[in-house]
């Protein structure tokens, strides 16, 4: 049938081949030592590199760049008859990372079908917009189909997919900074950190109802933090939740055909029972079996040459015309040279500023890596700044900034400012006909089958954004708007 690795990797064996899907089992985590496997699954890591030098052709498909899916370590030591498949992304990180180590390629195309063999094919479901790059996965043999979703929220297009769906596999726990990084109220903290696990369930949910899979397999997380706040690895208020949650989520929704594989574990319908989140004893124990990776590195922060990449930066963008941005602070220190101040709207740096801010607060070595080649979402993902954001309201060109490189920045502001304007009629729950945009201008959803709940709230099927109806489509968090014209009015 098909073994779990761990995280996101499957392994996958036809007659003449072997795919396995984002290997990640290097001991030093991801994100400069931060995220790591959980259960662990360092120990498989021999039975893949026997597979890349066995006789049977063997394939590796890469679902994205991030380091828990995109793991060098590991991938140096595969045969170099293996062949990997990535998608065909805007951004060439992945491609360029893997002509240097002289890996045969196959890029995918967005919903076309590549034949492997006659026992095997294969079907790319692209994300591409704005910093999001992301690729599910249709895999087809002879006996069954299984769609690897991982953190990919194709969810607005599921729909469209032609085969019946055997096994169905995608993240349900968080796998970003916000909120647990942002200094906020407690409160208001776990308020928002649940708002987020309640998206990502249900968008799990809406996903199994549309598919109507034989099984769900969670996978793509969740990751466990040995060397950060212990909470985060419990999944204790915060959005890194466990599969005990999820089932009981599921449970209550009718859902009963989930099943909980540990790594190394062949498919069963008899595995029934989550794993349950990590004790403190069981933290202490991995932390000692793993490296830490972030107190090894030794990087020397110069302040000239971070903010001569931030200029060339603002350059990429200088020429491109996008909604106001508040000012982003890189803060090292308490005096006032040990920050820089990046203003957006004027594309510069600035001594000095006022009204809206983005502030981030982490130790020199995390702003050194910044400027010593690193990738910034790499940097961002390690979860270890403090962020302030004044007013705590979500900014899409302030989030591009900061995820993007010298090398992507341009297009990935370009893909966000160019989200078509196509319009599309829908009935809001009064009965009445109402034009809106058809994609979502956070990362371009389609909002065609978005649900509209009863206080006449449309929320996007990717990320869970909300527009009121009631008030021009606008997004509260936001401000941004999916431009409401009412074409009829109700009767009632």
């Amino acid at each position: 049938m098909f073994k779990f690795l761990g995280h996101n990797c499957f392994r996958f064996e036809t007659k003449g081949e072997i795919l396995i899907t984002d290997p990640w089992f290097s001991n030093k985590g991801g994100f400069f030592g931060s995220w790591f496997q959980y259960p662990k699954n360092h120990h498989l890591l021999n039975s893949v590199i026997e597979d890349s030098f066995s006789q049977k052709k063997f394939f590796v498909f890469l679902s994205h760049e991030h380091q828990d899916h995109f793991d060098l370590d590991s991938i140096k030591k595969f045969s170099k008859k293996t062949t990997f498949l990535i998608p065909d992304f805007s951004d060439s990180f992945l491609l360029q990372q893997l002509k240097k180590l002289n890996f045969s390629l196959i890029t995918l195309k967005h919903f076309k079908k590549l034949d492997i063999s006659s026992n095997l094919y294969v079907r790319a479901i692209i994300s591409d917009i704005g910093i999001n790059h992301d690729c599910a996965l249709i895999i087809q043999t002879k006996k069954f189909c299984f769609l690897n979703q991982n953190d990919c929220k194709v969810f607005d297009i599921l729909a469209q997919i032609p085969e019946k769906i055997n096994f169905y596999s995608v993240q349900f726990s968080g796998a970003t900074w916000h909120p647990s990084n942002f200094i906020l109220p407690l409160k208001q903290k776990n308020k928002i950190g649940r708002i987020k696990v309640l998206n990502k369930l249900n968008n799990v949910l809406n996903g199994n109802q549309i598919l109507k899979p034989d099984y769900f397999i969670p996978a793509a997380g969740p990751a466990i933090f040995p060397f950060l706040d212990e909470g985060l690895s419990k999944g204790v208020d915060n959005i890194f939740i466990h599969q005990d949650e999820l089932n009981r989520f599921l449970s209550d929704k009718g859902i009963k055909n989930a099943i909980y594989l540990n790594p190394g574990d062949e498919f069963s319908d008899k595995n029934i029972e989550p794993i349950k989140p990590p004790s403190t004893e069981e933290i202490i124990e991995y932390r000692k079996s793993v490296t830490n990776v972030w107190s090894e590195l030794d990087v020397e922060f110069s302040n000239a040459a971070l903010e001569n990449l931030i200029v060339n930066k603002l350059n990429k963008i200088k020429d491109i015309s996008f909604e106001k941005s508040p000012i982003i602070v890189f803060k090292w220190g308490e005096l006032s040279k040990e920050r820089i101040i990046i203003d957006l709207n004027k594309k510069q740096l600035e001594d000095t500023y006022d009204g809206d801010y983005i502030e981030i607060f982490a130790e020199k070595k995390y702003f050194a890596l910044m400027h010593s080649g690193h990738r910034w979402q790499d940097i961002i993902l390690s979860l270890r700044a403090k962020v302030t954001r004044n007013p705590d309201i979500f900014s899409n060109t302030a989030n591009i900034f900061l995820f993007s490189d010298l090398g992507n920045i341009r297009d990935a502001f370009l893909s966000t400012v160019n989200i078509s304007k196509e319009r599309i009629k829908i009935m809001n729950n009064a009965g009445e006909v109402v034009e809106i945009n058809k994609f979502c201008p956070h990362q371009g959803a389609n909002l065609c089958e978005a649900p509209v709940d009863n206080n006449n709230i449309l929320k996007c099927p990717r990320h869970g954004w909300e527009f009121d109806l009631n008030n021009h489509g606008i997004n509260i968090k936001s401000g941004k708007s999916i431009n409401l014209k009412k074409l009829t009015v109700s009767k009632n």
